[in-house]
């Protein structure tokens, strides 16, 4: 009997239980965000819907550089870069409506909406959509209409000289720097020929993509420019390190040479600095500001609004990326952004100050009443050049980076030091030429005390005294042209964003991802690329992969796959005239057949681990 009413009380539990979680279920908050259509004034309507939500919360959501008016409702509020947050007045439904830029593409809509209570844990808000009407697609990606068939030897990036048969062919009097000449006769067997190591891998990457059995023939190969690089963003949207592995054996694939490394910006510290552990433990972990909107222990989120996630390598992992990118004649330069580009250093060394009361490592002046915004909304993101603890700072990571590389036993080409977008306002009250002159000079004093070499964008290079000027010149490995036709007198590897960034979206269609500040970059456009075509000592070619629109592996390769193979066809083959028969339907044939297959391969790799 007593085990019957056990059960039965057991029972009702779970009833009343049952009832309370489907109560509960019914309230929980939601946002409901729709598309409106653009209007006369150029505007578009947009509504958000949020619903059950507490009265006294607070929402918050990431949205990409967009000014907000309102129209009905609570207002919307930025705090910082992508940062938006709403005071909610009312409990239960809360309508907003609110005039912003028409909608390019539905990756930039409103993300990441989280909801902020006194005392209780940050909770993410389910989230849905209504967009219009999608629009017809502009072109179809990876299409070719071309009717070329595809060669044994055909691969990308294209081989200079091939001569099918036994026949002999006479050696080219080309030999640089990754130049190789693979023989492979009647009995199948490749012999090889290289001046140095780098061609020695080229050729063995070169024969690994050859289809088997090997056929009679002789290949002889060679980069037209020293410097060929892929540019990998981490800060906005972090990659692991497998994902990183990963992306380096795409780029030895296509015989790409530098990873640049983009490690630290506005959102995310990425590296361990033991001597400075708030870089990481401050820098690359991210939550919701608290509701005194400060950052007291933590950074904000970045574009992706991803919260309690943390984004760095640790110094073992870091040289495991080194080590297995030298193995592939991968040679990485990691890029500290500055002095613009600098939040998360300044508030990760305003939490060390806090923990200690040291104010050694200052970077930015506690009197500074500057007031800017940055490209990418930020209004406290500039280094007090003026300051020594800057170079003090800086003294200890570029100490640390020599180390790690020592460790690795690879070699560091350059600190690259970014230099772009510091934007007008910054500085106020001081005369912004002697900032810039005073930033340089004392970038070049740490450069020089430890025998190393600076990379930078084409920023850096501008506006300087000539005695400066030449000082940079001699301690310069290369500036990255991002904006112009390149600047006389330094070394210059190509990077205009119109062709090699290829976080622009392919096309105009809204399912797609991306920017478009600098138009849509497709593969054959990338393809269009000339060197020949820009001043300046043109040392190579880079692609860049920006982070801000990424939100995962799959889409990174979605913007690198097929573009990136483009950049890396000029970085090798800087002109159609490198190669015999080139065309745009040639090579994006090669594209489909062989290279398409090899990266579905590698997805399933990488996959499984």
């Amino acid at each position: 009997m007593k085990e019957l009413e056990k059960k039965s009380l057991m029972s009702k539990a779970l009833f009343f239980l049952l009832i309370l979680l489907t109560v509960a279920c019914g309230r929980v908050p939601t946002a409901e965000w729709t598309e409106g259509p653009t209007e006369a004034n150029g505007q578009a309507l947009h509504t958000l819907v949020l619903r059950n939500v507490p009265q006294g919360s607070r929402v918050w959501f990431q949205e990409l550089f967009d000014g907000k008016t309102s129209v009905e409702g609570p207002a919307m509020n930025h705090y910082q870069g992508t940062s938006w947050y709403i005071d909610i007045p009312t409990s239960g439904t809360v309508m907003l409506k609110y005039y912003g830029r028409p909608l390019p593409r539905h990756s930039w809509a409103p993300e990441a909406f989280v909801l902020q209570q006194k005392g209780k844990p940050d909770r993410p808000l389910e989230t849905s959509y209504h967009y219009l009407e999608l629009h017809e697609k502009e072109m179809n990606k990876n299409g070719s209409s071309s009717h070329y068939e595809v060669q044994p030897a055909d691969l990308i990036p294209q081989v200079k000289r091939v001569l099918y048969g036994i026949e002999p062919m006479e050696t080219s009097k080309t030999h640089c720097a990754g130049w190789y000449r693979i023989t492979i006769g009647e009995d199948g067997e490749p012999k090889v020929k290289a001046d140095d190591e780098d061609g020695a891998f080229y050729a063995q990457t070169t024969l690994a993509k050859l289809p088997k059995p090997l056929q009679p023939m002789t290949i002889e190969d060679w980069p037209d420019l020293p410097y060929r690089g892929f540019m990998l963003d981490v800060v906005r949207d972090f990659r692991s390190v497998n994902e990183v592995l990963a992306i380096l054996d795409l780029m030895a694939s296509w015989k790409l040479n530098t990873l640049h490394f983009h490690i630290a910006d506005d959102e995310s510290w990425c590296l361990e600095i033991k001597d400075l552990p708030e870089l990481t433990e401050y820098g690359a972990h991210h939550a919701l500001p608290d509701w005194n909107l400060q950052e007291s222990e933590v950074l904000k989120p970045s574009a992706n609004g991803r919260i309690g996630n943390v984004t760095f390598y640790s110094a073992e992992e870091y040289k495991h990326i080194l080590r297995y990118a030298w193995e592939r004649r991968i040679r990485v330069i990691p890029e500290f952004d500055t002095p613009g580009h600098s939040r998360a250093s300044i508030k990760a060394m305003q939490a060390y100050e806090r923990r200690t009361g040291d104010s050694s490592f200052r970077l930015q002046d506690p009197a500074d009443t500057s007031h800017y915004w940055s490209a990418q909304d930020f209004t406290d993101n500039v280094l007090s050049v003026y300051l020594p603890s800057v170079y003090k700072f800086y003294g200890i990571v570029f100490d640390e980076v020599i180390c790690l590389h020592q460790e690795a036993g690879v070699p560091l080409p350059a600190i690259h030091i970014g230099g772009d977008e510091v934007p007008d306002g910054a500085w106020s009250g001081r005369d912004r030429h002697e900032m810039k002159e005073i930033f340089t000079n004392g970038m070049l004093d740490l450069a020089e005390m430890r025998n190393i070499r600076l990379a930078g964008w084409e920023d850096i290079a501008r506006g300087l005294k000539p005695e400066t000027e030449e000082r940079l010149k001699r301690s310069l490995y290369f500036l990255n042209v991002w904006n112009t036709d390149g600047i006389e007198g330094f070394p210059v590897v190509l990077s205009p964003a119109a062709y090699t960034y290829l976080d622009l979206a392919y096309n105009n269609s809204p399912d797609e991802i991306g920017l478009s500040w600098a138009g849509y970059l497709d593969e054959r456009k990338a393809f269009d690329l000339q060197p020949k075509n820009y001043k300046g000592d043109i040392i190579g070619v880079q692609a860049q992969l920006w982070s801000s629109q990424l939100r995962s592996f799959d889409d990174a390769t979605y913007q690198m796959l097929p573009k990136a193979l483009s950049v890396a066809e000029r970085a090798w083959n800087a002109s159609n005239d490198s190669v015999s028969g080139v065309s745009f339907d040639r090579f994006i044939n090669i594209v489909n057949t062989i290279e398409k297959p090899l990266w579905e391969q590698k997805k399933l790799v990488y996959r499984k681990k």
